[in-house]
């Protein structure tokens, strides 16, 4: 039995996660749904997008089913360029208002804190100001009784270093859980193979806890693991695909099409030509 904490992700493009959520939230410590986007409107304000996409209902049904599971839906910093970002941080009363945005919505749709999409935007660059957004809006969450999450990039080849031991150090005290994107290895190659191989993914997390306060705090750490494939196409590109439409796709080659299977791949022969 796993006992460490579960953060579950529903996401628009696989809609079957709100039946899961609802069926297993009881395994869950935390249901992030996608839906909210933080965007500056105009010089100095800040609007929350996506909020019809709430379902009431739907959150009522995931706690019926547990004492423990908290609602944390992902909040994503869109259209931000780094001239908002230096302009956020570089004025208190447009960082607090920025806070209070956020704080007043998820307040007001019950919510039980937020998981941030916002530092792989920014590849890297002005990372005091990151830090002083993401402190600003937990210290504000956390007084309103609701918890801080970050989503964090890899940070081992074929990844840049874009968040790095001294980030976690830095920011653990105001962050309850990490999520490390350990998946969409294959954005990176382009070639076929694994969206998230397991050697890959623990040499990210030993990189993280090489600072000697760092492993203190391991527990804060969500290792990411995708519950879906990819369908590499003769041309290059590639196609997210989720069981069913996996199932569908062996179910209509011939095993005379299949022309080399291993333990992560199949390449066969379609009309498109050899896909993997």
């Amino acid at each position: 039995m796993f006992n460490g904490d579960l953060l579950g992700f529903v996401t628009p493009w696989n809609s079957h996660g709100y039946d899961v959520a609802k069926t297993f939230g009881a395994k869950f410590n935390y249901i992030s749904p996608v839906w909210l986007q933080l965007v500056p409107t105009s010089q100095g304000t800040f609007q929350i997008r996506g909020g019809h996409d709430i379902d009431a209902g739907w959150v009522r049904d995931v706690r019926a089913n547990s004492t423990i599971v908290r609602v944390v839906p992902r909040l994503i910093f869109e259209q931000w360029s780094i001239g908002h970002l230096r302009q956020v941080t570089s004025s208190e009363a447009e960082l607090l208002h920025m806070v209070q945005v956020v704080v007043d919505f998820f307040r007001g749709e019950g919510l039980d804190g937020a998981v941030l999409e916002i530092w792989r935007q920014f590849g890297g660059q002005e990372k005091p100001r990151l830090q002083q957004v993401i402190k600003a809006l937990s210290t504000g969450l956390k007084e309103a009784g609701m918890s801080t999450h970050l989503v964090i990039p890899p940070g081992v080849r074929p990844f840049p270093e874009l968040f790095d031991k001294y980030d976690f150090q830095i920011l653990q005290p105001y962050v309850e859980r990490f999520i490390m994107m350990t998946y969409d290895h294959h954005h990176a190659t382009g070639k076929p193979g694994p969206v998230g191989p397991m050697d890959w993914g623990l040499r990210n997390i030993l990189l993280l806890m090489e600072h000697e306060d760092n492993d203190n705090y391991r527990y804060k750490l969500l290792y990411g693991v995708h519950f879906y494939g990819v369908d590499f196409r003769g041309d290059g590109h590639f196609d997210a695909i989720v069981g069913h439409q996996y199932i569908d796709t062996m179910k209509s080659v011939k095993p005379s099409q299949f022309v080399l299977s291993s333990g992560i791949n199949a390449e066969y022969g379609a009309s498109q030509g050899i896909r993997t």
